[in-house]
């Protein structure tokens, strides 16, 4: 009999501890969204990303009614969804604080080098170990599976302080020349604001477009045009005299 009521405890022990894991985790998510929307919000997010701060908060408010309701598992999708958006957010809010701060002349000294650069005309010989991530088609978001190469990337990036990374955007070839330019552009631009989300300085990074003028694999099948919906990063080394603020 006495056997019988230690088993029963340990069973209700286990039972506790398996149902408190598993309420650890959405609490941490949670802490973690609500801190990336707080540091969006410290970037001025609300007035210069609303859309994108908006849609996290949104998120948070919808996984904290699902976890109340029991339902932790879908929770959590939704709060690491909040936090990405959270930092896309920000990212864009640096990015509009940036650019609003030149003066005429900065901006057209900016508008100069991105010429360079879509031009490729200054160094591109340095590898410090980024990595390229890939786009579902006719789309500019960051898929879940690019998010973690990012964050590496962005390690790598603030650890260099001496580059300047330029991300290009690439294309497959369906679709006419101007609109994959302009699908070029989203794609670098929203991996730029990422990066600057994850607190990289937006004076380390470029965004700039190649469309579909390169191609990273022939054909028309479905795995080369998967090869060449990208963000490509290159690091460039400026002379001294060019080099931006970290």
């Amino acid at each position: 009999m006495k056997m019988r009521s230690v088993l029963i405890a340990l069973l209700s022990l286990l039972v506790v501890s398996v149902y408190l894991g598993g309420c650890a985790q959405p609490d941490e998510e949670l802490a973690n969204a609500e801190a990336a929307l707080q540091a969006a919000r410290d970037a001025g997010a609300p007035e210069l990303a609303p859309a994108e701060y908006q849609a996290a908060e949104d998120l948070i408010a919808r996984a904290k009614q699902l976890m109340a309701a029991g339902r932790r598992q879908e929770a959590r999708e939704l709060l690491e969804e909040a936090r990405y958006k959270a930092i896309d957010a920000k990212g864009k809010a640096m990015i509009a604080k940036s650019e609003g701060g030149m003066s005429e002349e900065e901006r057209m000294a900016r508008e100069e080098e991105l010429r360079k650069l879509k031009e490729g005309g200054l160094s591109r010989g340095i590898n410090i170990g980024l990595q390229d991530i890939f786009f579902d088609y006719d789309r500019a978001d960051i898929r879940p599976d690019a998010r973690p190469v990012l964050r590496e990337n962005s390690e790598i990036i603030q650890n260099n302080p001496g580059v300047l990374v330029v991300v290009e955007g690439y294309c497959d070839i369906r679709g006419t020349e101007e609109y994959n330019l302009a699908l070029g552009q989203r794609r670098a631009d929203s991996t730029k604001a990422y990066l600057v989300g994850l607190g990289v300085s937006p004076s380390k990074t470029e965004a700039v477009s190649k469309g579909e003028t390169e191609q990273w694999a022939v054909g028309a099948t479905e795995a080369a045009y998967q090869e060449n919906r990208r963000a490509h990063f290159v690091p460039t080394s400026l002379p001294p005299q060019a080099s931006l603020d970290n």
